[in-house]
Formats: structure tokens, sequence, C-alpha cells
């Protein structure tokens, strides 16, 4: 899908435009990221006003979220995250303040202090508006679960997709939860940490509001397994610990995230991401 990437001059022409709405011209490319996937073009802009950021996103879904979670919430978190300068809907286009940093990666992504900061940094998302209760959120989860399940049958093993309903079944229990807004996507792979060590959130693409627990799903399946001192240090940054329905929710997430990035994996040829969503699938399956 990178041969219908958009060309870079559509992010350029985006940062020329908000430049030009701020009295100032010219623009010039300082740096680009383009994934495998190619689901995203990001560009870093140099203009008359400063840095900014530039993003294209293939998903229509994932620009309105986006829009919806940098005109609500971001905003708390104010240097902590790029905020919304400009949108243009519908060519997929945002402008976004730069932020300082590089993502972490290797020992930043394994550093209790940078989990810690982390943690903090959700709570403060978490908290930029009232929570929402949601009745029946266990008994939804569970079916969107079976949905996947008859969907991908053909992926996992149908002894193991049993068993995964079986592990994932309590969540029916969880009548009701509160919804926050949450990231959907919180990981090293989405902090910057720049030189002094301070760190920062980015990509609010998925953002919907969801129970708390949900934006441990991604820690959870990569870094924390195996490493209890870096979840212990996030949640002391965020200020709360998972009680028994929150790990409900949770597993049950898990379990259907899993299934979703094996599917996912597969249709846009990213063994490494299948070998680590089946590696999770086997330990969930194991009990």
């Amino acid at each position: 899908m990178l041969s219908d990437l958009p060309p870079t001059s559509l992010l350029l022409d985006a940062a020329a435009a908000w430049s030009a709405s701020t009295g100032h011209g010219g623009v010039r490319l300082v740096e680009e990221w383009v994934w495998p996937h190619g689901q995203s073009r990001v560009a870093r802009v140099r203009t008359g006003a400063g840095d900014v950021v530039v993003k294209w996103e293939r998903s229509a879904r994932n620009v309105e979220r986006e829009v919806e979670a940098l005109r609500r919430y971001v905003p708390v978190l104010e240097d902590d995250a790029g905020q919304l300068l400009a949108a243009d809907v519908d060519a997929h286009v945002l402008v976004l303040t730069h932020v300082p940093g590089t993502l972490a990666a290797g020992a930043a992504a394994l550093d209790p202090d940078v989990h810690r900061q982390a943690g903090a940094l959700l709570a403060r998302l978490h908290a930029s508006a009232p929570a929402v209760p949601d009745e029946g959120y266990g008994e939804r989860l569970l079916t969107e679960l079976d949905e996947k399940v008859a969907a991908h049958a053909d992926l996992v093993d149908a002894a193991d997709l049993v068993r995964l309903r079986e592990v994932a079944t309590p969540v029916a229990d969880v009548r009701s939860v509160r919804l926050v807004p949450a990231h959907r996507d919180y990981g090293p792979r989405n902090w910057l940490v720049d030189a002094a060590g301070h760190v920062r959130v980015i990509d609010f693409a998925h953002s919907e509001p969801s129970p708390w627990a949900v934006d441990l799903q991604k820690l959870t399946m990569r870094e924390w397994r195996g490493r209890p001192e870096l979840e212990a240090a996030f949640l002391e940054g965020y200020g709360r610990v998972p009680d028994d329905e929150d790990h409900l929710v949770l597993r049950a997430y898990v379990a259907l995230s899993a299934l979703a990035t094996i599917a996912w994996s597969v249709a846009h040829d990213d063994p490494g991401f299948e070998a680590e969503a089946r590696s999770v699938l086997a330990e969930l399956v194991a009990g």
C-alpha cells in the first residue's frame, strides 16, 4: 500500500497553508516517516512560525478519532503532547505542534522511570473529562470476541479458540464500567523521550472512551511480560492498581487484541507482530 501513499507535497502544502495563516511564509522538510504498513505518512516541517508535525492518516475513522481527542482531551496535556493547529478532515491531514524527543526504544522502553512518567501522563489524559458509566460492557466485549473468533477461525487452532473463549468468559459478569478518554495504543512506540529523559505522548488515532484498564493492553502484551518492575513503576505513576474487575476486562481485551493482531499481521505480511500476538495468545490459553 506504499505505492498509493500521498506525496510529500501534500504535507508541505498543509504546513504552508497553516504558516501563511499565521502571517509567515516558506516551509522546509526536516524529516519524514513512512511505515511499511502504509497507513500513515508523517513529516516534521520547518515553517516561519516554527517546526510543526504534519500527519496523513489513511483511515477516515482514525482521523475522526484523532481530531476528536486532540480537540477535547489532549489540550490538558499541554506541551507533553502535540497540539492540534489545523485539520483537513476530508484530506485526512492534521497539522500539530512539534514536541521534542525520540521514540522510546531500546533501553528507554525498559526504563522504570520512563514507565512511571508514562503512567502519570496517562492519568492526566484519563482525567481530562468526567468518566461516563457504561452498562453491559462486559457482555458486549465478550460478544465482540465471539465475532473475532468466528471471523478468524482459520488462523488459530480450534481447541485454542475454545480455551480462549473460556478464559475471557468471566468478563460477562462485569456489568458496569466507567469510560474515560483512553489512548488505546499506549506504549513506548507512542512515547517520546527527550534528552533530559522527559516523556511525552503522540498518536491519538485509536483514542475512544474506554475503561481505564484498556490502556494497559499494549504494555501487558509487550514490555511488561516478565518485567513486573515496569508494571509497578507505571501503576505508581498512574496512582491506581487494577482491581478484580479491571483484570477481567484487561484479560478479555488482550484476548480480543491478540486475535485482531494475528489477523492484521497476516493481512499485512508482518511476521514479527504475528509471532508476538501468537505468543500472547499461547500464554492466555495456558492460563
